[in-house]
């Protein structure tokens, strides 16, 4: 069995136990595959007939401009409008829609078309603040995502060039103060995580034996 086909399983198990919408948490550090995983689960939730959707807390994010002015990193709590977050959650979790502008990596910004995340009876949030508050621990399955930091750094400085934009230099001198707070606000998650994952710089992935 591979490794989504387990953690969709997983999902498929615990469905009972987290209420109607069940919701996936997937944390971690940046560039780590989060989007992707949470893509991918769906489609094998809906091979298996249940129905899901994905979004990324990314949405709720404060653009990069803004963050720059308050001298904060995204791993830092105050990044993320908490208020947008929780009211979001509450039409989510009444099983309505959701209508909403991704964040655009490239950019810094909100992508100008819309999304909408659909009504379902799984839904998975992905990102660094996937373990926020707002979303409430009694419904959440939570999946935590790490490796150990000179691979956290490749993946970030690669994606930093690639998905960003940036030059070699400003790729990587952000990273060490991004990884101070992710060890401050973020990291700590990973202790109460229900499912914790470990991840190479060539995105393979393992659950770890912890966890099973």
């Amino acid at each position: 069995m591979n490794f989504i086909e387990s953690l969709a399983q997983r999902t498929f198990r615990a469905r009972d136990n987290y209420g109607v919408p069940m919701f996936v948490a997937i944390c971690g550090w940046a560039d780590t595959g989060k989007s992707t995983l949470a893509a991918e689960l769906c489609r094998a939730l809906r091979s298996h007939e249940v129905g899901a959707d994905w979004i990324s807390t990314d949405a709720f994010m404060k653009d990069r401009a803004d963050r720059n002015k308050l001298g904060i990193s995204g791993y830092n709590p105050l990044s993320i409008d908490a208020k947008r977050l929780a009211l979001a959650i509450s039409e989510i979790a009444s099983g309505q829609a959701y209508v909403y502008s991704p964040y655009d990596n490239r950019t810094g910004t909100r992508a100008p078309t819309a999304r909408t995340l659909a009504a379902q009876s799984v839904i998975v949030f992905e990102g660094i603040h996937a373990f926020h508050a707002a979303i409430p621990k009694r419904r959440c399955l939570q999946i935590f995502i790490h490796s150990d930091e000179a691979t956290l750094k490749t993946m970030r400085a690669r994606a930093n060039v690639g998905k960003r934009g940036m030059d070699e230099v400003e790729a990587r001198k952000r990273i060490d103060s991004e990884l101070e707070d992710f060890r401050n606000f973020v990291l700590p998650g990973r202790v109460s995580a229900d499912i914790r994952v470990a991840v190479s710089a060539g995105f393979d992935y393992a659950i770890e034996d912890d966890s099973l």
